[in-house]
Order: structure tokens, then sequence, then C-alpha cells
């Protein structure tokens, strides 16, 4: 029915309705319009309680929460912890003597780093040299730089009963001076730091050799690319990345920019570039009195990082095909003051006779 206007004029004290819009209990009420009266029947303000949650409050699940059927299907099969794995065949054999010599990481094969033999890389062959050089026992392991703690070889690792924090390159002269009567390793001096550059070139001629020269393709496979896989398209992409890496290394040698290939390297340049640093260094020991450089009583670091070089040129790149080794032979004029150097060295670090690369006289 429609109301009157003085329904709406009513006082809204009388007018109970539900604002939660629920049936309530049933009031009569009056309401005057025109010249009679008409009962309409309002609810009343009494409210229905909301009826409780089925469920209690939970927050909301997770993102990375588990179903609770799949945690049902998990709970049937607890975590279980498994043996550790045995050590590879190649470490038993250092498993007690490690125990009480250091292990030097080196770039070689799983024979040679048992017999101790002289590595092909000659960062490796300059910190195998010095150990021995200053008569430190230690014992040698293959391992790749993906297994150094610093990205690079090698590194030392102290006997397991002393401590198990491997030691980088640059801290070796520091071992040895603890552990021999040697004295504590000075800083360079800016002499011998001149010297030191003279090693450049014959890094990035020695790089151009071993990795971007074609005959000395199968010394790479022997020594850096059989040891790391067995197959032969994993070997092809190892030898092509090597071959790209040298090549880049060359070209920032040479201060030039890197570049696809080796099309922009002047190799008659490079080896023209060593040649020159090896005649620097034979006069160097021309002018010492003791037959090592600088004049020192006994080989030092200095010898050992050149011979890190020379060692592995004498040994594998003495071959027409090399050149560097006519260069190491030809080097002060011809006066074999660096053959004669590295003679010495091979018969103090590795009791050899000059002839053959960690042969016994």
């Amino acid at each position: 029915m429609q109301l009157p206007a003085a329904f709406w004029t009513h006082p809204p004290e009388l007018l109970h309705f539900d604002r939660w819009g629920r049936r309530c209990q049933h009031r009569t009420f009056r309401i005057p319009y025109t010249s009679s009266t008409a009962t309409v029947t309002m609810a009343s303000a009494t409210a229905t309680p909301p009826k409780p949650s089925a469920r209690p409050n939970q927050p909301a699940p997770s993102l990375w929460s588990i179903p609770a059927p799949l945690q049902k299907l998990f709970n049937q099969f607890p975590l279980v912890t498994l043996d550790p794995n045995p050590l590879p065949a190649r470490s038993q054999t250092l498993t007690s003597a490690s125990d009480t010599l250091p292990t030097l990481y080196i770039f070689s094969s799983d024979e040679d780093a048992l017999e101790g033999k002289p590595s092909i890389n000659p960062t490796c062959l300059k910190w195998q040299t010095l150990l021995r050089l200053s008569h430190v026992p230690f014992l040698t392991s293959p391992s790749s730089n993906h297994a150094s703690p610093t990205g690079s070889l090698p590194f030392l690792l102290p006997p397991r009963t002393v401590s198990p924090n491997p030691i980088p390159s640059t801290s070796i002269p520091l071992y040895i001076s603890r552990h021999t009567n040697s004295p504590s390793p000075l800083p360079t001096s800016p002499r011998s730091e001149a010297y030191l550059s003279l090693l450049t070139p014959l890094r990035l001629a020695f790089l151009q050799t071993l990795y971007l020269t074609p005959a000395f393709t199968p010394l790479l496979k022997k020594f850096y690319i059989d040891p790391s896989t067995r197959s032969s398209v994993l070997g092809t992409i190892l030898q092509t990345q090597l071959s790209a890496a040298a090549s880049s290394a060359v070209l920032q040698g040479l201060g030039l920019h890197s570049q696809t290939g080796t099309g922009g390297i002047d190799s008659e340049n490079l080896y023209a570039d060593a040649a020159e640093a090896l005649d620097s260094l034979a006069i160097l020991l021309q002018e010492s009195q003791t037959g090592w450089f600088f004049g020192e009583e006994k080989p030092g670091e200095f010898d050992a990082g050149l011979y890190g070089y020379v060692g592995v040129i004498m040994a594998h790149m003495d071959t027409p095909e090399g050149r560097l080794g006519g260069l190491v032979r030809r080097a002060g004029g011809g006066g074999g003051e660096l053959v004669g150097w590295w003679e010495r060295i091979r018969r103090e670090a590795w009791g050899g006779d000059g002839l053959s690369e960690g042969g016994e006289k």
C-alpha cells in the first residue's frame, strides 16, 4: 500500500528496522493519517546474532606451502641421509701422506701428479720448482681452475692435521719461510720489478705457440683437453674455447682490441719481442757472479718464475716448429747462459741432468 506523507514525518524512534535485514520480532503501532488510523506491522530492532564461523581464523596459505594431499604423501617417505661418497681413486694414495705433508694442486695428469713430475703449466711449474728449491716436501694432485678457491691454479693445501684452509700461490713464499730457515720474503725491488716485465713477451709467445700453432695441437690435447673430457665433441668445443681465450690474451697483451680469430696477431713481432726479452735476461745472468739472477747465493722466486717458462719450452717446444727453444739457446749472442742456468735449476730442483724433463741422474 502507499503510505501517506504523515508516515514519513513520524518520529524515527518508532521505526525499528533490522540493520542486517534479517527476520525480527513484530511490533504493532499506529500511524495517524487523514481521518482514520491504520495498523502497520513493522520489524523490531531485535537482531539475530551472527552464527559462529565453522572454521577458526587461519593465515592465508603461503605461496610455497605444500598442499595437504602432497604433505600426506611425503610423510610416507621420510628424508634419509645417505652415506658420503668415497674419495676418488687417485685420492686414496694421498690419504695417509697428506696427513703430514701439504698438497700442491696443479695442471697435470693423474699419473704425472702421482709421480711428482713437472707440470706443463708455467705458473704451476714455477711454484713446484720453488718448493723443491726450498727443500719443502709436498705432494702433487691434478686439479682445475674450477676447483681452486681463487679461480686459478696452483694452490697449496696444508696437512690435514694442521689446517683445512687452502693457501693461494701468492702466499706460498710466506709458507716456505715459516717452514724452513729461509728469511721472510722481501718486497719486490724496483730492479727485479723491471726484469719481471720481461716475462710478459715470453708469456705471449708461449701462448701463441701452445694454443695457436697447429703443430702443437697434440700437446695441447694431451695435457689440457684429454684430462678434462673423453668426448671428442666436447674436446673440440674445449679446444676452441682455449684457443679463443689465448688469442684474446695475446691481443690484450699487445695492446690490441680482442677480436675473433688470430688475424690481428703478428707472430713475427711476437717472437721478436720474446727474443729481445731473452737476450736481456741472458745479459743479466752474465753480470751475476753466482750464476743466479741478481747475484743471489741460491735461486729464488725470480729464477723459479723464469724456469716455469723455460722448463716447459726446453722439454716440449725445443723444435723448429716451436721456435722458442731456439730463442732460448741463442739468447745473449749464443753464449749459452740461459741453457746453462736451466740445467743448474734442473739439477738443484729436479735432480735431472738437463736432458730429459723430470729425469733422474
